[in-house]
Parts: structure tokens; C-alpha cells; sequence
């Protein structure tokens, strides 16, 4: 029954199959439950019905002609399983996005304002974005930072506006009440950089905000007592558990822990997970939960069941890895908030590594790993007293684990 339904479901004006979804039906034919399938075929904004249009109105398959369709998840995976099927090349999804994104939010917007946010978006934050994506740098997180830099320059130029202070004009005193009026000042201070060299405005200072120093720890009981829970407790979801170990342990942070692959686990004599430059020798507790993890990981996607499966924290869509930002929601509804148990990994490993040793390890910049070790050398036993004084009860097992 799938075998017929998949051979009439897809065909274009001249009444065939086109060759290029020939991959897409061999995988479908071969899912573990045909009814999943069949129930994708029924959706009417699934992503089924997307590739029923383009194919009837004959248009090539392409990233292009799928940008044109509805938005909705439908498209998207529709797209995250052609990409992973070889159908469709890789693109950075999270900066393909952004010109589109760009366009709705300059369409409402006066003119003046428009063109002036149109080139330093497309001349300085987008073109920023294609280098670092290049380089394999530019991440969902990236594309949001760039979302709020156009967010804060668009209410920057409208409080100008309210104001009645031309861009030309805009003199220091009037950034110092901007400042105390708001609270952006990096997406600021880079849109004024880049009107200063192109003459649109004078040379104005934005001061930096004074660093918070990390301030929010477990203390040692509250630090073994979560390492032993993502260890041992079955209760908690497997991926919070490995998230957690990963964190607790070497400091690794959410976003790196999303996109491990089953290569980066070795298991020769002595089990290894590439972190940084290097592998790290990992406890045997630690293997035997990634090992879990890799056997019993869920793909949602049939069509990722009964294909290859890189990723060790397999996303919903085909060939797509767990959404870092939902990853670290899940661990503060397990009480495991990112920042302390990361913040308390980092300083217990810089008390006992040189900077350069830590750097190359963790694979974080020569420059946070002096800060570390500096904090280490400076905070550490402070830090212990201070911590065991006060017991497991410190406001940060109760926080989110955003803030520092």
C-alpha cells in the first residue's frame, strides 16, 4: 500500500516522478512503521504537501523554491531531511534566515531609517555573519545576537526620532542620556563605530559596563551530589543526565555538548572524548553513560531511524542535532541550571591546570583560561569557606543559570 501510494503521490505535470526525490522514496519505503509515513502523506501544511506543490508546478528543488513555500516546521524538515538525504546541499539555516528576518522588520520602518539600518545590516552585521559562517562559527546564537543588534539600533534611531536629535547632530551628552535611559550598549557602540567611519555621525564614546565576576557556584556537596544524580539516577532523562556529567565535569558548555558525534567518543584501550585539542581520558562512569546514550538515543524522524545517525543527541528532523536552547530549559527543570554547574567545573579545573593546558583541553581561548586560572589563584579557598559556610541552600539551585 505505501509502495503505490509513494509511486502516484509525487508526480509532475508531465505525470512522473521526478528522479531527484528517488532517495527520499527508497528511505520512506523503508521505515520501520508505514503508517508514520502514511500519516505524514495526510498532513495538509506537512512537508509532504510542500513537495506535492513544488513538484506539480514543476519548479527545480531547491533551497530557493523551498524558501518561496509557507513558513511553518512542515518546509523546515521537509528541508533537514533533503539535506541529510544528499537531495539538497548544506546551508547554514540559521543565516539563510536572516535576510528574509531582515526584510519584514525594515518594511514597517520610516524610510530614512530603513535605508541607514538596510546598509549597516547587509555592509557590516551580515557580511561579519558570511565570514565567521565560512569558518563553520556563525550558530542559531549568533543569528539571535545579529537579530537583537538590528532590534536595539531600530529603538536607538526611534528614541532619536522622539527626541527630535538628527543622527549628524547626536553629540556625547545625548549618548550619556540614552544610557541612562537604556541599558544596550555593546549593538549601540557598534552601530556608532560604523557610522563614524562612514561619516553619518561624530566620534562618540560608549564606555563598557564593569564585568560581573562569576559569582554564582554549587558548593563541593551541591557539585558531587548533581554529578552522582546525572550518574546514577535513572529518574532523570538520559540526555540531562549526559549534559549534566559533561558539564559538571569538564565545564563543557551546552552548545558544544549538542552537537557531539559518535566520533568524537573513542574507545580504545582507554575511552576518549575529543573536547579541545585533545582527547580527555573519560571516567568509566562517564563512557558507560555516553555509550547509553548512543545506543538508545531517539531519532523522531523515520526517515533518521533507518539512516546513519552521527549525532549523540539526535535532534527531531533527519541529520539534525538537539536544539542547544531546549537542551539547557530541560536541565533547569531538573535543577541543574547551566551557569554554576559550569562556573564550579571551570574553577576546580583551573586550580589544578596551567592556563595553556586548560586552554588546549577545554578548547576555550588562551585568554578565558587566564582568567580562570587568575580566579582560581585568587578565589578558590575564599570560595570553599565561604560556600561550605553557607551549605547546599545558595540562591543558585533555585535560579535559571542565564545570569553570571
Amino acid at each position: 500500500m505505501l509502495r503505490d501510494r509513494l509511486t502516484t503521490e509525487f508526480l509532475n505535470s508531465h505525470g512522473e516522478v521526478p528522479s531527484e526525490i528517488g532517495p527520499l522514496i527508497e528511505i520512506l519505503l523503508r521505515a520501520p512503521r508505514a503508517r508514520s509515513i502514511l500519516v505524514w502523506l495526510d498532513k495538509p501544511r506537512g512537508g509532504a504537501a510542500c513537495l506535492r506543490r513544488l513538484i506539480h508546478d514543476d519548479l527545480p528543488l531547491t533551497h530557493e523554491a523551498l524558501d518561496s513555500a509557507a513558513p511553518g516546521q512542515g518546509p523546515a524538515l521537509l528541508r533537514a531531511t533533503l539535506v541529510h538525504l544528499g537531495v539538497l546541499p548544506h546551508r547554514n539555516e540559521p543565516l539563510a534566515g536572516l535576510q528574509p528576518w531582515l526584510e519584514r522588520t525594515l518594511t514597517p520602518l520610516p524610510a530614512q531609517h530603513r535605508r541607514t539600518l538596510r546598509i549597516y545590516a547587509e555592509w557590516s552585521l551580515l557580511r561579519r555573519a558570511r565570514r565567521r559562517a565560512t569558518q563553520g562559527r556563525f550558530t542559531p546564537g549568533s543569528a539571535a545576537s545579529i537579530r537583537n543588534a538590528v532590534r536595539s539600533t531600530t529603538a536607538f534611531l526611534t528614541w532619536l526620532d522622539e527626541h527630535d536629535i538628527p543622527l549628524a547632530s547626536l553629540t556625547q551628552s545625548d549618548i550619556d542620556m540614552w544610557l541612562s535611559e537604556k541599558r544596550d550598549r555593546q549593538h549601540i557602540r557598534l552601530f556608532l563605530r560604523w557610522a563614524h567611519q562612514r561619516r553619518l555621525t561624530g566620534d562618540h564614546e560608549i564606555p563598557d559596563r564593569q564585568r560581573d565576576e562569576p559569582h554564582r557556584w554549587w558548593s563541593q556537596s551541591e557539585h558531587w551530589t548533581h554529578l552522582r544524580r546525572c550518574l546514577h539516577d535513572d529518574a532523570l532523562p538520559l540526555e540531562v543526565r549526559v549534559t549534566g556529567a559533561l558539564m559538571l565535569l569538564y565545564g563543557m558548555p551546552i552548545t558544544r555538548i549538542a552537537v557531539l558525534t559518535h566520533s568524537d567518543i573513542t574507545t580504545s584501550s582507554t575511552p576518549h572524548l575529543r573536547i579541545g585539542e585533545h582527547p580527555v581520558a573519560l571516567p568509566p562512569a562517564v563512557h558507560q553513560l555516553l555509550q547509553l546514550q548512543a545506543e538508545y538515543a531517539v531519532q523522531h524522524s523515520a526517515v533518521g531511524r533507518v539512516t546513519t545517525r552521527p549525532g549523540l543527541l539526535p535532534g527531531y528532523a533527519a541529520g539534525t542535532h538537539h536544539s542547544a536552547a531546549i537542551l539547557a530549559r530541560k536541565m533547569r527543570l531538573h535543577g541543574l541550571p547551566a551557569r554554576p554547574s559550569r562556573n564550579t567545573a571551570l574553577l576546580a579545573l583551573a586550580a589544578d591546570l596551567p592556563a595553556s593546558v586548560l586552554s588546549d583541553t577545554l578548547g576555550i581561548s588562551i585568554s578565558a583560561a587566564l582568567q580562570w586560572t587568575r580566579r582560581a589563584a585568587r578565589d578558590w579557598n575564599v570560595y570553599l569557606v565561604a560556600r561550605t559556610a553557607s551549605g547546599p541552600t545558595g540562591d543558585c539551585a533555585s535560579r535559571d543559570g542565564q545570569g553570571r
